[in-house]
């Protein structure tokens, strides 16, 4: 899915008065986790403009940008009700993409050099 199109899904799904600007804040925020989750070496670097860029978890795991972004504009505009399920739901996506990237391998495992030494 790309921003682009991610963006426009959620103003058909979920109409809002947020600036896309607004909108780009909420699409870094999981974003970043979506990075964490899958332990890339490289630090993210947030996106700027709404264009075709790809984002990286995969489909059919993507709609976990759309539940987080409904969660996030109904928080903002204390919907308190709306919210919380799709906050539920936006967790019940998060941990099916964790568990696809397990199964998958995905993550890039970054080793920690041992500082010590077993000298026997």
């Amino acid at each position: 899915m790309t921003i682009q199109t991610l963006i426009d899904k959620v103003q058909v799904e979920k109409p809002n008065s947020f600036p896309d600007e607004k909108i780009l804040q909420f699409v870094n925020e999981i974003e970043q986790d979506v990075s964490e989750e899958l332990r890339e070496e490289d630090e993210f670097v947030p996106y700027t403009e709404i264009d075709d860029t790809e984002l990286k978890a995969p489909a059919p795991y993507d709609k976990l940008y759309v539940s987080y972004l409904k969660a996030q504009i109904d928080y903002a505009n204390e919907e308190d009700a709306s919210y919380q399920l799709n906050a539920e739901q936006h967790n019940q996506d998060f941990a099916d993409f964790a568990n696809f990237v397990v199964r998958t391998g995905l993550s890039v495992v970054v080793e920690i050099p041992s500082r010590f030494r077993n000298v026997f």
